[in-house]
């Protein structure tokens, strides 16, 4: 399908009543799932999800009651014109009755359904997720279609991704080729939900979904950590797997004892870590498992020699580090959980050099028509990503168990 310039969609704003009415209607149930699914088409053709499509497709200003929406973007005004809850009003029982009677009695409405359950649950939930993908990934973007692998090569030297240095007068620079493989980058379709009948939507509140639905991003999250962690280690069709330091390796190395396999040693670590700055690609993150991550705390928990009631940690917290990274100069090494890491190993990286996020346009839209069903009431939290190495050189497994 070929995606619509967004200046289109732009240029043709619309007040929420012109945009909307259709999807409002209450005496004509197929009138509004009609107007439901129209409103899905038209937001994939222009490659965006609902949110998007709203925010651009709707200018408030337009409206007969413009004082209404005063502040108010394209997405929140749609909102507000179909009774929908908005920011603080998730606080509103009355609001949130309000917004299941909508559902239920304008069905083609359900195409905003997953984005008020997104929003409710960020308006409520206190969870805390140990494993994110932020914390892994160097940028995120959007594609419309197939992604293929791209690699960097140095035209002078292919196994130097430097492409910045000094010059002589009448030098020539450095120039790095960026080159388009036959390979494409891997997309997966990650996802679950949640169905329930118009009865059990009809004497329910919408907040009630609220855990279901926060235990499904969770698990999203949790899918999305594991593939990108798999790419960490074991690369793909155009990049090799990661290269293996033993701590071992390190041994004898001046003012550096023989380790204990199976436990991280903070001066190997340390080594470990100033070879890879040495060789350009200092590493800022590391990922590793839940076990790897109590190696990483015992670190610095027990006492110093000489201070039976001081340990590592309280030291270096009064000179203002964190316990939860390594101090590296003026900086630190943070460490990321992922479940799905190597047992015994370290991935370091430099995240904002090493790992990109690729979404496919429109892959969140699909799930909204998926809520205007018949007899039922379908949450449906999923994506098509991919992950993409952007450089080679950037990740090393410091593997602590040999």
């Amino acid at each position: 399908m070929t995606i619509r310039p967004l200046h289109e969609l732009a240029a043709a704003r619309q007040s929420p009543e012109g945009l909307l009415a259709g999807l409002a209607l209450r005496n004509d149930e197929d009138g509004s799932i009609r107007a439901g699914k129209q409103l899905i088409s038209s937001a994939r053709s222009y490659g965006l999800e609902m949110r998007d499509y709203l925010r651009l497709a709707i200018d408030p200003t337009k409206s007969e009651n413009r004082d209404n929406y005063e502040e108010l973007n394209g997405y929140e005004a749609a909102l507000k014109f179909l009774n929908l809850p908005i920011g603080d009003d998730f606080d509103s029982g009355v609001t949130l009755d309000l917004a299941s009677d909508t559902f239920q009695y304008s069905p083609g409405t359900r195409a905003l359904f997953p984005e008020v359950v997104d929003d409710l649950i960020r308006s409520t939930s206190r969870q805390v997720d140990y494993e994110t993908l932020p914390s892994l990934v160097g940028s995120s973007r959007t594609i419309n279609g197939v992604e293929m692998i791209s690699t960097v090569i140095n035209d002078e030297n292919a196994d130097d991704f430097k492409v910045i240095g000094p010059v002589t007068e009448f030098g020539r620079f450095r120039i790095g080729s960026i080159s388009t493989s036959e390979k494409r980058v891997k997309m997966y379709k990650i996802g679950g939900g949640y169905r329930t009948s118009y009865e059990f939507q009809r004497r329910s509140r919408l907040d009630l979904l609220t855990p279901y639905a926060a235990r499904m991003m969770r698990e999203l999250e949790l899918s999305k950590v594991g593939l990108a962690t798999e790419l960490l280690v074991n690369g793909d069709t155009v990049n090799p797997a990661a290269v293996v330091k033993t701590q071992s390796s390190f041994n004898g190395t001046p003012g550096v004892p023989n380790a204990t396999a199976g436990r991280i040693s903070y001066l190997h670590l340390l080594q470990w870590l100033v070879s890879r700055a040495k060789a350009g690609v200092p590493i800022d993150t590391v990922v590793g498992n839940w076990d790897s991550y109590i190696q990483w705390l015992f670190m610095f928990a027990l006492p110093t020699a000489g201070a039976a009631t001081t340990t590592d940690a309280e030291n270096l917290a009064a000179t203002g580090f964190r316990i939860g990274g390594v101090p590296l100069l003026n900086g630190q090494i943070n460490f990321v959980l992922s479940t799905t890491a190597p047992a015994g190993q370290l991935i370091g990286i430099r995240r904002s050099e090493t790992l990109e996020q690729l979404t496919e346009a429109g892959s969140l839209i699909n799930e909204s028509e998926r809520a205007i069903q018949e007899q039922s009431i379908t949450y449906v939290k999923s994506e098509v990503s991919g992950f993409r190495l952007v450089f080679g050189d950037t990740r090393e497994i410091y593997n602590y168990n040999a």
